[in-house]
């Protein structure tokens, strides 16, 4: 049971790295695009080149347009006689995701593969802008990316005085698995001023004994995880006295869909997450920043 869910835990918390660029495409832009990763395939709609992706790896869900697409494999085994054969001009690949062996069949076989990740939120409209400049499709990345660098702004300006209030991310129980201050998800939270009690664990997620969640007494406990667990775990809870957030009742699941990739959908949800963690400055008593 733990292998399969820190297998994917891993795989959708990788930490990524800003481009490389592979070989030189057709003037109007990439005309046969493929997917390695399912945030890559959403931020490829999100750079209006969707209608140019010819395969995508397995979970690329979203949009609904991307479930009718090819697949290419998975993360543990992509199908390289298929990439081949769907003849792309372009492969999106996750440094952080995808085997680098893969990788480099792929590019020995002569195929253009530009490898990308995110390190930072400010990277994510920043891979749009560049997905459009590959597709072609300049004129449609540029101002969705523009869009989210103002959502991202306005957060920054609306609660950067807010005052801090100390968040546990919830990501599995039992044991208890939470993220570090890089992972993005917890970039996302800072921006709205919350602190992460786990930020400083050595890697992007990890195991956290139920002590020392005590001990960081977490004033707010946002579930993230599997939608079907939540309620679970947010009754689960109930039954461990002690926690500040549990006496003041803010525990808060959260759409994880929306959250646990990093794309357009993660910075627009971002929002809520701060104005789930102003509503609970009000109940500290807190002024609130909405």
């Amino acid at each position: 049971m733990l292998s399969r869910h820190t297998s994917w835990i891993h795989l959708l918390f990788g930490l990524l790295i800003y481009g490389q660029a592979g070989s030189i495409w057709a003037a109007d832009g990439a005309q046969r695009i493929i997917s390695l990763a399912p945030h890559l395939t959403e931020q490829v709609y999100s750079a209006g080149a969707g209608d140019k992706l010819v395969g995508v790896i397995d979970y690329s869900d979203y949009p609904d347009a991307a479930k009718t697409l090819p697949s290419v494999g998975n993360f543990a085994h992509l199908n390289i006689e298929k990439i081949v054969a769907l003849k792309p001009d372009l492969i999106l690949a996750w440094q952080s995701g995808n085997r680098m062996k893969d990788l480099d069949k792929l590019k020995q076989l002569g195929l253009n593969v530009w490898t990308t990740d995110t390190h930072r939120l400010s990277d994510i409209p920043r891979q749009i802008r560049a997905i459009g400049q590959r597709a072609g499709t300049e004129s449609q990345a540029i101002p969705a990316a523009q869009a989210l660098e103002q959502t991202l702004a306005t957060l920054k300006s609306r609660y950067q005085n807010a005052p801090e209030i100390r968040v546990f991310y919830q990501i599995w129980a039992k044991p208890y698995i939470t993220i570090n201050r890089d992972q993005f998800i917890s970039q996302g939270i800072a921006l709205c001023h919350g602190r992460n009690v786990f930020g400083n664990l050595p890697s992007l997620s990890g195991e956290v004994s139920l002590e020392s969640i005590l001990k960081a007494d977490p004033q707010v406990i946002l579930l993230g995880g599997y939608p079907e667990k939540q309620t679970f775990w947010q009754q689960a809870w109930q039954k461990i006295p002690g926690l500040t957030a549990v006496e003041k009742h803010q525990i808060y699941p959260m759409v994880s869909d929306w959250l646990q990739r990093p794309t357009a959908r993660f910075i627009n949800a971002l929002p809520e997450v701060c104005q789930t963690l102003d509503k609970a400055r009000v109940a500290y008593g807190l002024k609130s920043y909405n």
